[in-house]
């Protein structure tokens, strides 16, 4: 039966690609990045309840309607970024189900109000919330909070912080990596494997070089070294690189949830006695952030930077991230 058009009067039309196996749902699900998904799921029945409060149709939607629901989260005072996620969550759930083109809502008029909306946003004093950046010895404070009481749990977080900082990596690669993806070289060198990434949708993989710290608390090779060596200790040489780890310190088989890198930078910085700046916030993604300064503070080039953190040099994405607290201005010393 072919769509037609609906209106709010019309009864609710959900179109289901019927024949779509479970197999073949699950892997175009698993084509989009595992944060964007969680984002999408999480704005899309925010969608439906709106359209059903309405008495409107939430797929397929028609612009208007995903117009005014622009609009209604902007009176309400949500943030930029979850609005942005909410339209693109409708688009998406509009594409899983194969609604032909002719019925996909049109967003124009949605971007256009986010466009105003971030503009009244400004005017009113808001500011985009960033995630704030520490410095190395910042990073030697937080892993020096660590508990040591919970010896296993503490080289694992350990590794994690220090690795995830100089290596620039986003937390889902964290911890996607699987113990035969960290080798360490003759150099001194750590190498972790990225199978894949939000930048590298095909899987070509890339090797990521960590070298070693100046010190003992930020030296992420010799933390991944006392990590990995407890692995093998409990006889774990395969499966994933991050664990949970029980109350005995316990390595156990389950992949830690991406969420944990957020918590535990978070629990660092304030038993570190870290504040974040006005207009930012302590997050998983501080580490990448952190390295990326701190790289940038140490004479790396824009272009070695972008290679670390799979940044693309032409782009404006680097720059973002590349924020120290203590970066030079163009006119110091100058008038």
């Amino acid at each position: 039966m072919s769509l037609q058009p609906v209106t709010s009067a019309a009864p609710a039309v959900r179109p289901r690609r019927a024949r779509l196996s479970a197999s073949a749902r699950r892997r175009l699900q698993g084509s989009v990045p595992d944060e964007t998904f969680r984002a999408y799921k999480r704005e899309w029945p925010k969608f439906v309840t709106w359209c059903e409060g309405k008495g409107e149709v939430p797929l397929p939607c028609i612009a208007d309607n995903l117009t005014n629901w622009v609009a209604d989260r902007a009176d309400a005072g949500h943030s930029v970024s979850g609005i942005k996620q909410g339209i693109a969550a409708v688009v998406f759930f509009h594409d899983q189900e194969n609604v032909p083109e002719k019925l996909m809502p049109d967003t124009a008029d949605a971007w256009r109000i986010v466009s105003q909306y971030k503009k009244e946003r400004a005017d009113a004093g808001h500011r985009e919330l960033r995630a704030e950046v520490f410095t190395p010895e910042e990073l030697r404070r937080m892993v020096a909070t660590l508990p040591e009481e919970k010896r296993v749990a503490r080289l694992r977080d350990a590794a994690l912080l220090t690795a995830g900082t100089s290596s620039f990596a986003r937390r889902s690669n964290m911890m996607r990596f699987d113990r035969p993806d960290l080798t360490f070289l003759d150099d001194g060198d750590a190498r972790l494997f990225k199978t894949y990434s939000k930048t590298d949708q095909a899987a070509k993989g890339k090797p990521v070089i960590i070298p070693p710290g100046e010190h003992e608390l930020s030296d992420p090779v010799g933390w991944l070294r006392a990590w990995a060596d407890e692995m093998g200790a409990q006889g774990i040489h395969d499966g994933p690189l991050f664990r949970r780890v029980s109350r005995t310190g316990r390595i156990l088989p389950h992949r830690l949830h991406p969420g944990h890198l957020n918590l535990l930078v978070k629990q660092t910085t304030k038993a570190a006695g870290l504040k974040p700046r006005k207009n930012t916030r302590y997050t998983a993604h501080s580490t990448r952030a952190s390295g990326a300064s701190a790289a940038a503070d140490g004479g790396a080039s824009v272009h070695q930077i972008c290679e670390q953190g799979d940044w693309s040099p032409k782009g404006t994405q680097v720059h973002i991230y590349t924020r120290s607290k203590k970066k030079d201005n163009a006119m110091r010393g100058v008038l």
